[in-house]
């Protein structure tokens, strides 16, 4: 868990973002229960939310345990720039993905407009339509973070620990049409264990302005983000540009300075 959590950031709107830290239950950091099937396990621990899921008695499988969440996104309906950034890893085996299990996140609007992520212990896949190719990734067990930055209809991009895993056109907007975003974990075949760091999501920052939460004024809010950039595993990532207030590609001991002066003011 970056240094960051120390802090106490729970589950709140700052701004132009919105930041659930693991620190509370999704429930009382401003998520809505969409579905917990079947009694799974879910605990916190060290800033870290955990999810473990197994197979129910009396409902075969792919019908295991599943539990999700879901917000809105109407808060962002017109914005120019859109990110979602989430930390996590699961020991769900990759084939857990193609019957919904393991660990899955989306952002999704009425109008058919979409980004699904499956995510299992050595594998993710990003699935925009049916209809348009199905994008993988094997990844290396362990904690990972996925970013997707949206700018209007123009483009979209997904990283994970900072790499472009895909990007190209969208199919439109996604901030129309009862937008929203929902996360989960469910046992289709394998009872599996996941864990969320943070989920975090709003208008992308002004590279090396200091502002992450785009609200115009660096302030305390900013500074717990910084920190995170700057102690955190994600220092050189896409996630981090904003923090980089020198502009020469990673947020280290060098950005503090001038970071503190747009902290302070004229």
């Amino acid at each position: 868990m970056a240094a960051a959590t120390a802090l106490g950031a729970t589950g709140a709107a700052f701004g132009n973002v919105f930041s659930y830290e693991a620190t509370l239950f999704p429930e009382q950091a401003g998520w809505t229960i969409s579905q917990n099937f079947c009694n799974p396990m879910l605990w916190l621990d060290a800033g870290w939310f955990y999810q473990h899921v197994e197979l129910c008695d009396g409902y075969p499988p792919p019908g295991g345990q599943t539990a999700s969440y879901r917000r809105s996104l109407a808060d962002f309906d017109g914005a120019p720039t859109f990110f979602v950034e989430f930390r996590m890893m699961t020991d769900a085996p990759r084939s857990e993905i193609p019957w919904g299990g393991g660990a899955a996140l989306a952002v999704a609007n009425d109008v058919g407009v979409r980004y699904t992520f499956f995510i299992a212990r050595d594998q993710a896949k990003m699935n925009r339509d049916n209809a348009l190719p199905i994008v993988f990734v094997d990844l290396a067990p362990g904690p990972h973070t996925h970013r997707l930055e949206l700018v209007g209809a123009q483009s979209y991009t997904w990283f994970v620990d900072g790499l472009v895993i895909d990007s190209g056109i969208p199919e439109g907007v996604l901030t129309t049409q009862n937008p929203r975003i929902t996360w989960l974990a469910k046992a289709a075949w394998v009872a599996n264990t996941t864990k969320w760091d943070y989920i975090r999501y709003g208008t992308i920052p002004r590279d090396g302005s200091g502002d992450y939460d785009s609200n115009g004024v660096v302030d305390a809010t900013d500074v717990y983000f910084f920190l995170d950039c700057l102690l955190g595993p994600d220092a050189n990532g896409p996630g981090c540009r904003w923090a980089d207030m020198n502009s020469d590609g990673k947020v280290n001991g060098d950005d503090i300075q001038p970071f503190a002066a747009a902290l302070v003011g004229p």
